[in-house]
């Protein structure tokens, strides 16, 4: 693997399914194979369309739904669907049977900083969020000593929180650098992006680019990046010179730091639908689709289907009878 891991490195940097070159990258599936010769091993690198890359997909989940066909569960095909709307989860990578154990082990690491500095900014974030509004709308109903820790763990999280690009950036640059240029890069795209977004929430079109750092995630990210600025300065201000100042200006640095908390508010709630319920939401349709289509096949022969049913029934009686005989 050292010799080729500036190969691995590019394969995982780039916005396509990666599962079926790691696999050409691994030993195929001769080491499950179970023979009494070892001369007698012989495996193969070709997909086995086993679909479990195409299942784990969230690609697929969001755009296509479930693929049921045999000929359409294959890296291949989910290279068609996915393209460039690759998120880079390497969840394909991890499903595949093929892909050798260390490789899996790279791919998981090779986002781990980035994965461990998106959950330090949610804590940080909950952390700070729940204490605020304790600290704002619930400060009469609780003891002054209570209150100090509340506002010891609201500015323990606002710590966390800007330290969190700081943090990305000293144990992963590369990484960092990437995001920070697909982020703030925007052109004639991005306004066809969204337009296309808009026409489309009230269509049944096919939804605009759906990749890594499409125009909505960086709209996000700049989001995140902006409030976290706001607040940052505003809550600085609030810390250490809330004394000294006039309180008309302190009063608007505290309305100030209020919009910008409710903008990350609605913000961060409308990631989390997007990222967890609208997973749901696709899972219970493909479900109940499912459901749908087979009471539909009932209905529409339901002879056929009890013939079938008596007819195992049939045969099961005359096994039995065989065996008591």
């Amino acid at each position: 693997m050292p010799q080729n891991r500036e190969s691995i490195n590019s394969i995982l940097d780039t916005a396509w399914s990666p599962v079926a070159k790691l696999r050409l990258l691994s030993g195929g599936i001769s080491p499950n194979n179970l023979l009494e010769e070892a001369d007698n091993v012989a495996g193969q690198k070709c997909c086995i369309a086993c679909g479990n890359c195409v299942d784990a997909c969230p690609v697929v989940l969001r755009e296509k739904g479930k693929v049921d066909l045999q000929a359409e569960r294959t890296s291949l095909h989910l290279e068609t669907v996915v393209e460039d709307s690759c998120l880079r989860c390497f969840r394909c990578v991890q499903q595949c049977p093929q892909v050798d154990r260390d490789l899996k082990v790279f791919a998981t690491r090779h986002r781990i900083t980035e994965k461990l500095v998106h959950w330090w900014m949610a804590v940080a974030y909950f952390l700070t969020m729940f204490t605020g509004l304790a600290l704002n709308h619930f400060r009469d109903m609780w003891s002054d000593t209570f209150i100090m820790l509340i506002s010891i763990a609201h500015k323990s999280g606002a710590v966390m929180w800007l330290l969190s690009p700081f943090l990305f950036y000293y144990f992963d640059r590369y990484h960092f650098k990437r995001m920070v240029q697909a982020v703030f890069s925007f052109g004639r795209g991005d306004w066809a992006w969204w337009a296309k977004a808009i026409r489309n929430r009230w269509a049944k079109d096919k939804r605009p680019f759906q990749g890594e750092y499409n125009s909505g995630q960086k709209v996000w990210y700049l989001v995140v990046f902006g409030t976290m600025t706001v607040l940052g300065i505003t809550g600085i201000v609030r810390w250490f010179w809330e004394e000294q100042l006039d309180p008309t200006v302190l009063g608007l640095f505290i309305l100030i730091h209020i919009i910008a908390a409710l903008t990350v508010d609605i913000s961060f709630a409308f990631h989390l639908g997007r990222k967890f319920l609208s997973r749901a939401l696709a899972w219970f349709r493909i479900i109940f689709d499912c459901e749908k289509s087979d009471a539909k096949s009932e209905n529409i022969f339901p002879e056929e289907a009890g013939q079938s049913y008596k007819g195992i029934k049939l045969i099961t009686n005359q096994k039995s009878q065989k065996k008591s005989a």
